[in-house]
């Protein structure tokens, strides 16, 4: 499949320069393994590839695939990416140095997994200056399509500007068999694109952000396959995790072709952001990420619906105090973004103060944003997380990650709003009791 142009006609004509900017190919089905080998053996004919999964992902589909590549005429070189310490991998700067040191000079770089795998396999051929290609294993995560890799650097969530796969491949078995949490956290990922896009919206409208509704719209068609019946997904049903992974495909080429993570991700997620590191300076463990900002999404919407209810505009323009405890080790790290988000907050203020603009960005965001109780509903029935207990963690800590996940990012977001218009932090409490127990 031609990935762009299965975006719409109005992607088409709005953005046909960017067409590039997206992954070229994208199969799914049980030969679409063998179709990325046979593509990437057409355009790199006899060169080396280099291949990239972790224990469970070289079982699952990795050895499969070099076996497809080395079929296809291409040299292999196989890695799989080590645990550490008993837990899976993380996408962060010390594993992509040990990576760069084990993988040879190669021509393409293949991931054979989901996540941590789609990220580094990533950020190595955009360092490398080489194309990509991804084997997905599960419909976990938005990433698969976008430029855009979240590593911790330093310690702390960022954004490194990448180059997309230009192949992406899924057997709907394999998507199929994953874990369910993984399925289910592909859907926290993409359910939050509602309260993300106001997100957007609002964004642009008081900074120029450049919101466009054809982006916006890309995965529109696409959820209808799953969220008619989200029990499907909890049945494993091969259909409706191949029409998840497509709305995750989309979301991901949505990112790219805006050139930024704004069309899918927004206040919720910095609140999943805020959960990972402090887990990661406190060395414990968190859930996974899709499943974190499906449940945060469901607070978002309960706070988007009090910080728009109010008439008069936003008035409050500091932000809350760094907690330099509980970030411990990062605290220094997150008070350079902390001092960004604070800038940005007093302009957002500023501009909200305009004669007419807190009245038109109530009336622009109040239709995008769905009720509480229908994200929970949805989340639920796929028997994906939707209580803080789901996430393994207690109620302070959700909190927390609430009142201080702005902090990590300079972007205005609905954690911003909230705070603004006074919503934060009186209202915690409550949303979390009304939603999340």
């Amino acid at each position: 499949m031609d990935l762009f142009d299965a975006l719409g006609p109005d992607v088409g004509r709005e953005l046909a320069e960017r067409r590039d900017a997206v992954p070229a190919h994208y199969f799914v089905g049980r030969e679409a393994v063998t179709q990325l080998a046979s593509q990437l053996a057409a355009e790199h004919p006899g060169q080396r590839v280099g291949l990239v999964a972790d224990a469970r992902t070289m079982a699952v589909a990795g050895d499969d695939c070099a076996a497809r590549l080395g079929e296809a005429g291409l040299g292999v070189h196989a890695h799989t990416v080590p645990d550490v310490a008993g837990h899976p991998p993380a996408c962060d700067d010390t594993t992509l140095a040990a990576l760069e040191a084990a993988l040879p000079a190669v021509d393409v770089v293949v991931g054979v997994g989901s996540g941590v795998i789609n990220d580094l396999s990533k950020w190595l051929a955009t360092e490398r200056g080489c194309p990509s290609a991804i084997v997905a294993t599960a419909a976990s995560m938005n990433g698969y399509a976008a430029a855009n890799i979240a590593p911790a650097v330093g310690g702390v969530k960022t954004l490194v500007r990448g180059c997309a796969h230009r192949v992406i491949a899924a057997d709907p078995a394999v998507l199929a068999a994953a874990p369910a949490e993984m399925t289910a956290a592909g859907l926290g990922d993409v359910i939050a694109k509602a309260v993300s896009t106001a997100d957007w919206r609002i964004n642009d409208m008081l900074f120029g952000e450049g919101y466009s509704a054809a982006v916006a719209g890309i995965i529109d068609r696409v959820e209808r396959r799953f969220l008619a019946d989200p029990a499907q997904l909890a049945r494993g049903s091969h259909e409706a995790v191949s029409a998840l992974l497509d709305a995750l495909v989309y979301s991901g080429c949505a990112m790219t072709l805006q050139g930024s993570s704004m069309p899918a991700s927004g206040g919720e997620h910095l609140i999943s952001h805020a959960l990972d590191m402090r887990a990661m300076a406190e060395g414990i463990d968190h859930d996974l990420h899709g499943r974190q900002v499906g449940v945060a999404t469901i607070f978002v919407a309960a706070l988007y619906a009090r910080a728009l209810s109010h008439e008069a505009p936003p008035a409050r323009t500091a932000p809350l105090p760094l907690d330099r405890r509980a970030w411990g080790s990062i605290a220094d790290e997150v008070a350079a973004h902390h001092a960004k988000q604070g800038a940005r907050l007093a302009q957002a203020v500023d501009a909200l103060a305009a004669p007419g603009m807190w009245q038109r960005v109530r009336e622009a965001a109040t239709p995008m944003v769905p009720s509480p109780e229908w994200v929970k509903g949805v989340l639920s029935a796929a028997g994906a997380a939707h209580r803080i207990s789901d996430l393994g963690i207690d109620r302070e800590r959700f909190r927390w990650a609430v009142l201080n996940g702005a902090q990590i990012r300079e972007r205005f977001t609905s954690l911003d709003l909230a705070w603004a218009t006074g919503v934060l932090p009186d209202a915690v409490d409550d949303i979390i009791d009304a939603y999340l127990l």
